[in-house]
């Protein structure tokens, strides 16, 4: 389904709820008093971070500045209501016989700020710069990246086709933000017009005058875009306000309308009566890279992962360094279809457990090795390093002296992380994580591919039910991810002024068109 498509849709549903909003204030309530409209005029957003510090250019950021640009750029496929990869200015897509190629026919009806509309060869252009080392949504389609373009090519006006260097099943996923960003006409031609001046095709504009760097961005509806009707608010503003606790006051105050805020705060904007909503699905995960022994024989044997698992006080750890947060053995989170309750037994903290494998493993005195960590992984690790101590493991945490350093880790040392995953494209995490960049060594694990690949063939509920499941348990049982906690994504809201907020899937943050006024 198209944007268009979808917009159209989206505007008829607002048309509707602005009909009745407004029966409702004219007609009154009760013994004739009349309902207050809702405010539709500013939704003021408080975050983290400042979502547009290297500019306006959606090819420089992550997944997590999705929110922000959403309204302002398209890509070639969005995220639905439900953490579904659609098609957005891709309008279908066919892979060839091997999976090789990719072919999209394109909505070429897209407009741009200088009036030009997509092409294919406005999207071949923007993918031609995959091999710009700015542009870190390109790293892995980049030479030699995990999801590597080796080329693209125009069949016609609307018709483009991406070519992959190995089987690339799923590959939309990747061209959801900010992979599959298009970028107008302009701004690929001159990157650095980026820097303060956005060039998408989206219904939403940045108004610069209103915009303070580093501190508050405004956006607002494109006059006379039909797609800008999905938008139930006038205009979004979004302030930067890097300090939790000021963060959480501001959503208690009413500085903001919401705000993503901590775990740890949760409770104090509870007791203060704002709106309060959290999502789950993102699975912090200890992730090794020597799956096979080709550092030391004991990475090889999966009851020595199995060790490291149950010799850890998930509990324990997770209010000490993670309070608010949910501890989990299961690599697959909660909500998952393939999420195994029975998982959380059989990895319960267990030293005597642990110490017990180590030794059939061969291993009864344990063993040291060497762990890089960061800043932000230090408290992490020095915790888990004094679990695994108990059980005769001892751990030498190191701080990388250089990027490369710490890059090199994949290839030198066992472990890392750690490392957040989301699994609404399971594919990505397998084959780009899993066996991807920490495989190094290229272990093997037929479990693991038989499950994923069963999953990517599966044409129905039951199927991907039973093939998740069997990902999860291959997965954790042997030992390729050590998961930790399912991290929540908490926002407090103004119960006043907007509807409780939802989320696609198990995304951090909501679909900015999906944020709708208080009824």
């Amino acid at each position: 389904m198209s944007r268009f498509t979808r917009a159209r849709g989206l505007a008829a549903v607002a048309a509707i709820a602005a009909a009745a909003l407004a029966l409702a204030a004219c007609s009154g309530a009760g013994t004739g008093g009349g309902t207050t409209p809702a405010d539709t005029s500013k939704l003021v957003i408080g975050l983290d971070s400042d979502q547009a510090a290297l500019g306006y250019d959606p090819l420089r950021y992550a997944a997590g500045q999705r929110m922000f640009f959403e309204g302002v750029y398209d890509s070639l496929f969005t995220l639905d209501k439900s953490g579904a990869i659609v098609p957005d200015l891709a309008t279908k897509a066919t892979y060839n016989k091997d999976q090789t190629e990719l072919t999209l026919d394109l909505d070429t009806k897209a407009t741009f700020s200088d009036g030009s509309t997509l092409s294919a060869g406005l999207v071949k252009k923007n993918l031609d710069d995959r091999n710009d080392s700015d542009l870190s949504a390109y790293s892995s389609f980049a030479k030699g990246g995990d999801n590597e373009i080796t080329d693209v090519t125009v069949v016609d006006d609307h018709t483009v086709t991406l070519h992959f260097s190995k089987p690339q099943p799923g590959f939309e996923a990747n061209l959801a933000f900010p992979g599959g960003v298009i970028v107008g006409p302009k701004g690929v031609a001159d990157r650095a017009s980026l820097s303060t001046n956005p060039d998408g095709s989206g219904p939403l504009q940045v108004d610069a005058k209103a915009s303070v760097k580093g501190n508050t961005y405004l956006l607002t509806k494109k006059a006379g875009d039909a797609a800008a009707d999905a938008y139930p608010f006038d205009s979004y503003e979004f302030k930067v306000i890097t300090d939790p606790q000021a963060r959480v006051n501001a959503a208690i105050s009413g500085e903001v309308d919401l705000a993503y805020i901590t775990a740890d705060t949760q409770q104090q904007a509870k007791s203060a009566g704002t709106g309060l909503v959290a999502n789950a699905g993102t699975v912090m995960n200890l992730l090794p890279f020597d799956k096979s022994g080709a550092l030391a024989p004991q990475w090889g044997d999966p009851r020595v992962f199995k060790a490291l698992s149950i010799a850890i006080d998930r509990d324990a750890f997770v209010k000490a360094v993670h309070p608010g947060e949910v501890p989990t053995a299961n690599a697959l989170p909660k909500d998952n279809p393939g999420y195994i309750p029975a998982l959380e037994d059989e990895y319960a903290y267990d030293p005597e457990g642990a110490k017990k494998l180590l030794a059939e493993a061969g291993y009864p005195n344990g063993f040291s090795f060497d762990f890089f960590i960061t800043a932000g992984s230090q408290r992490d690790l020095e915790a888990i390093q004094s679990y695994w101590k108990a059980v005769g493991v001892t751990v030498n945490l190191k701080t990388a002296s250089s990027t490369e350093e710490a890059f090199a880790a994949v290839q030198t040392t066992p472990l890392g992380g750690p490392i957040a995953l989301t699994w609404t494209n399971p594919a990505a995490n397998v084959f780009g994580v899993l066996f991807g960049f920490a495989n190094y060594h290229k272990a093997k694990n037929d479990g693991i591919q038989a499950a994923a690949g069963a999953y990517g063939a599966a044409t129905d509920d039951a199927a991907k039910k039973a093939a998740l499941t069997d990902l999860n348990k291959a997965i954790v049982g042997s030992g390729w991810l050590i998961p930790l906690f399912d991290q929540l994504s908490p926002w407090a809201f103004d119960k006043k002024k907007v509807a409780e907020p939802t989320f696609p899937g198990a995304d951090s943050f909501p679909l900015l068109s999906t944020l709708a006024p208080a009824s």
